[in-house]
């Protein structure tokens, strides 16, 4: 039977073609763009045809093609690429259902999975994880909660770790922390050992959202299930002491950083600045940007200077606004997404040219 007229072959070609029609939100195509996309697909199909070994190429360029509306285009990708029979490999439609989730296609995702039985492609814990992924990166957070009680039933699926952390990560983000802590009962009488990255999200949501008795008890409970913290968990820490003003707590927890073995990162750094900014401290906040400049192994970032500019201006510390505006032109950071960024640039630039002009 030849490739155009098996099975998967046209179940999978509708799944990619069955929007290419009706897409209205795809960017216009100008004649440079469709030639860039020309030059896309092109380079994409002189690539070997292992999805698996190049996921990088497949990822970008699906990515891309399929955020502006090019459902034909991806068919062709994949089409040159004889990637079709491989669809009765779960570890490949895995892969391919995040990938929909990435580029906001949850529906495609859910299409696909819901497929998967007359691909002859099982079903097992790999793929519904990573439908749950999808979910995630397509931000459709009840959606995650939604597939993770009902399917694992239906489908006698037994979740495990990235399960459950997953779940975990979808209850914090639509602000269901209790519900979240409680997944670690239900892990436990399932016998799923929660890790560090589980950990590190209860600990960094419950710190944010002000609960920090409940995410200092968290860390017992680590202890007691000998997991080892990592930088990210002393980071949320960090920042819990910082937005209860546990200003000399915090510089222990800072400290004891060398002693474990970690260097600061800019979230530590951020972090740290962001507390002085809300306390009004402007030597401490000058005093740890310089840190950040001498620490060798990181550098200031968007989040940074939104935190650090608008500060400065709003305490009159133009030749400090000004350095931070050149150091943030100098790494290429872009505030045009951000609009009170950009009105707060828009501003500092139009003083810097009544300064030289002062001056002059």
């Amino acid at each position: 039977m030849g490739k155009a007229s098996s099975p998967v072959y046209r179940r999978l070609r509708h799944l990619f073609l069955e929007k290419s029609t009706s897409t209205t939100t795809a960017a216009a195509v100008t004649p440079a763009r469709d030639n860039n996309i020309k030059k896309l697909v092109k380079k994409n199909k002189s690539s070997p045809s292992s999805f698996g070994g190049q996921l990088f190429i497949h990822k970008t360029t699906f990515l891309r093609l399929a955020k502006s509306g090019h459902f034909s285009s991806v068919r062709d990708v994949l089409d040159h690429n004889n990637l079709y029979p491989e669809a009765q490999n779960e570890a490949f439609t895995a892969r391919l259902i995040y990938l929909y989730g990435e580029a906001k296609m949850l529906d495609h995702a859910l299409h696909l999975f819901d497929e998967m039985p007359q691909l002859n492609c099982p079903r097992t814990v790999l793929s519904f994880n990573a439908l749950l992924a999808a979910c995630l990166t397509s931000a459709s957070f009840d959606k995650a909660i939604e597939l993770f009680r009902e399917l694992p039933a239906k489908l006698s699926i037994k979740p495990n770790l990235i399960s459950y952390t997953t779940a975990i990560t979808a209850f914090c983000k639509t602000g269901s922390l209790d519900t979240a802590i409680s997944m670690l009962k239900e892990m436990d009488k399932n016998k799923v050992e929660p890790n560090t990255i589980t950990f590190n999200i209860l600990l960094n949501t419950f710190y944010r959202s002000g609960r920090f008795l409940e995410a200092e008890n968290l860390w017992n409970l680590m202890e007691e299930k000998k997991v080892v913290p990592d930088l990210g968990c002393y980071n949320s820490r960090l920042l819990g002491m910082v937005n209860e003003s546990r200003f000399s707590e915090a510089m222990e927890v800072f400290e004891g950083f060398e002693r474990k073995g970690f260097k600061p990162n800019i979230y530590t750094y951020n972090y740290l600045m962001k507390g002085f900014v809300d306390k009004g401290d402007m030597e401490e906040v000058k005093k740890w940007y310089g840190k950040i400049l001498e620490s060798g192994n990181c550098c200031p970032d968007f989040i940074t200077f939104r935190i650090l500019i608008p500060f400065a201006c709003g305490n009159g510390d133009i030749d400090f606004a000004r350095e931070l505006y050149e150091k943030s032109v100098g790494l290429k950071i872009k505030f045009s997404r951000c609009k009170i960024m950009q009105e707060v640039i828009d501003k500092l630039v139009g003083q810097f040219k009544v300064d030289e002009a002062r001056v002059d």
